[in-house]
């Protein structure tokens, strides 16, 4: 037996070199891992019948894999080697079994003897030295079986994205042979260490697609593990771009039962974001078909998992959103939650446009327990550099008693959905008073805070009182307004300055973060000053308010992924370039946090100094102040 393999000056066959230490090949040895994870996944969902029982064999191989690949890359001898081969053998011949006995309808017994095939095959192959022959036999079966069960038009399991994961996996592998270019011995990244990640991935992406063409529900373990990436990602989104997203009435969200969200579509593509980012996953969001036109911006609607909608205004056939209902309906069956504009297009308006009936087609046609969830999400700005962002969730539109086969059903239910979705929106008469309104809540809010700076929410709900108050209530308050802000611009302050609070606590707090991470903030500031260039400049370029946040949020993270790269790559090499990129990354975040309250901070001061140097002229000011203050409390009495 060979007790490990001695350094040498030529790389092994799998690149990296032969080292000291607890593995001789530490990137390949960790990384195998990835079988290990993958197949006690598989193991747990085939125990709890989300899989046939027959893919607790495939788990049980994945495992093997990843333990023999351990070991041979960690302390290779011939019992690693032996295990690497066979257990890898026996998981293609899982796979090949089953690619061929689902033709009889007999997968499960088929995968057994496949992978009985395999694991003599296995023992054989390794002996013989001919695993690679033997591998070449496994894939030609899989590949011949699924051509077969296409022919006979059986749910396919090689989808395009599990064959194009396939290709990436063995490009990966090319890449990390001895003989390849992009061999590096000693670098700590390995492409064959990609391989074994991208590789265990696959047979958790066939597992997971295979079973579900005969499990009911399916698995959808990509799928759900892809949406809680992304809702991640939403969230990291959300809180760069914007300085707070709140939910209210959340416990109106169902739990564990499928939920139709119908959503107002005030700012573009930043809407979809902010939900998910809220919810902390990502629903299956229906988009305009059109979109799909666009070639860069495919990959990223196939990853999100979004439904295309099919509209006469883009030219389309609204008859082929047939499928789209049938593959939402599919969606809500499987527990997921499905997210719809019923607006059907974007806007900076101060209330509904007009719901189409898309929304209540798919409820009356989808199962008994769907729940259809109105969402209302409003913007404190559209042009503002990280500002608030609210979701009011109102609760469950009630449609059971609707005669599903009634054509007047979709009029009723979308009249109910136009209603429901109205009274969590924002609702105004012009874009105007929606404005004033708001700041005069924003007023009226801080003097019940203290002085202190209200909520968004809070904002947004006074807001929304006193635009359903009477005429002179509404009238009393826009005149009230405008004499404040008139005042105030008189004596050159400003609301933040003039209510802003000045406490030495603040000042302290301020001063130790300066000290502390003041560099770190400055100099992330200084790297990322021309993303934030760029970023000023395309937004500016936009005219319209509705896509202004689109396209910060797009530039934004186009710039930022630049920057770090960029950083990466000129700072250091190899993993050092990677983590030299996430660092700048996580300080462009923590100066994301501080300057705002820093910049706030400095304005009270100001502020503080200002009122005090026009101490005279401050006391008609404040008086107007308390005057927009009462005549906001009286509308609010009038419209509740």
């Amino acid at each position: 037996m060979i007790a490990g393999r001695l350094p040498s000056a030529d790389p092994p066959s799998d690149c990296e070199a032969i080292a000291g230490g607890l593995f001789e090949q530490g990137v390949n040895a960790w990384s195998s891992l990835g079988y290990v994870a993958v197949g006690a996944v598989i193991i747990t969902t085939a125990v709890r019948r989300g899989m046939p029982r027959s893919f607790v064999l495939l788990g049980v191989a994945s495992v093997a894999e990843g333990i023999g690949s351990l070991l041979y890359h960690g302390r290779s001898g011939d019992a690693a080697h032996a295990l690497h081969d066979v257990a890898l053998i026996a998981t293609l011949g899982f796979v090949a079994g089953w690619q061929i006995g689902r033709l009889a309808a007999a997968s499960a017994a088929a995968s057994v003897i496949g992978t009985s095939i395999g694991l003599a095959g296995g023992a054989a192959a390794w002996a013989t030295g001919t695993t690679n022959v033997v591998v070449g036999i496994g894939v030609a079966v899989t590949v011949v079986g699924e051509l077969l069960a296409r022919h006979r038009r059986l749910p396919p399991v090689w989808t395009t994205g599990l064959v194009v994961a396939l290709v990436v996996a063995l490009a990966t592998w090319a890449a990390g042979s001895a003989g390849s270019p992009l061999c590096a011995p000693a670098s700590p990244w390995q492409w064959h260490a990609v391989w074994h990640v991208v590789s265990a991935v696959v047979i958790l992406w066939w597992a997971d697609t295979a079973a579900g063409t005969v499990v009911s529900p399916p698995p959808r373990l990509m799928r759900r593990g892809l949406d809680r990436v992304l809702g991640l990602t939403a969230r990291l989104l959300g809180h760069t771009f914007f300085r707070s997203i709140e939910i209210v009435d959340q416990a109106n969200l169902p739990r564990r039962r499928p939920v139709l969200l119908v959503v107002n579509h005030p700012n573009g593509f930043v809407d979809p974001v902010v939900v998910a980012a809220a919810l902390g996953r990502m629903p299956r969001f229906l988009a305009k078909a059109a979109l799909w036109k666009v070639l860069p911006a495919r990959p990223l609607l196939a990853a999100v998992g979004a439904l295309p909608v099919y509209r006469r205004a883009d030219g389309d056939t609204p008859d082929a959103n047939a499928d789209v209902f049938a593959a939402c309906h599919r969606a809500l069956a499987a527990g997921s939650t499905v997210a719809i504009f019923p607006e059907g297009t974007t806007a900076d308006r101060p209330t509904l446009d007009r719901i189409k009936s898309g929304a209540a087609r798919i409820a009356l046609g989808a199962g008994e327990d769907v729940v259809i969830v109105p969402v209302g999400v409003a913007f404190e700005s559209r042009t503002a550099t990280r500002p608030r962002a609210v979701l009011v969730v109102g609760e469950p539109i009630g449609f059971g008693d609707l005669d599903r086969a009634d054509r007047s059903a979709v009029d009723v239910l979308t009249s109910r959905i136009t209603s429901a979705l109205a009274a969590v929106s924002p609702e105004f008469e012009t874009v105007e008073q929606r404005e004033v309104l708001r700041a005069a809540a924003a007023v009226a809010g801080s003097d019940r805070h203290r002085l202190g700076r209200p909520s968004f929410a809070e904002v947004e709900s006074i807001a929304r009182r006193v635009a359903a108050a009477p005429d002179a209530s509404r009238t009393a308050v826009d005149v009230a307004f405008r004499d404040y802000a008139t005042q105030l611009q008189l004596v050159g302050l400003t609301e933040a300055q003039l209510a802003g609070r000045l406490d030495r606590r603040s000042i302290l707090v301020a001063a130790v973060v300066a000290v502390l991470v003041g560099s770190v903030v400055v100099t992330a500031t200084v790297l990322h000053l021309p993303a934030v260039a760029l970023i000023l400049v395309a937004t500016a370029a936009v005219r319209s308010t509705a896509t202004k946040g689109t396209v910060r949020i797009l530039v934004g993270l186009s710039a930022g992924v630049l920057t770090w790269v960029i950083f990466g790559m000129v700072t250091a090499d190899g993993s050092a370039a990677v983590a030299a990129g996430v660092a700048l990354a996580v300080e462009g975040q923590i100066a994301l946090l501080i300057w705002p309250a820093f910049v706030a901070l400095v304005a009270r001061c100001w502020g503080w100094a200002r009122s005090r140097d026009r101490g005279e002229l401050v006391g008609p000011v404040l008086a107007s102040r308390a005057v927009l203050g009462a005549a906001v409390q009286d509308a609010e009495r009038a419209g509740r």
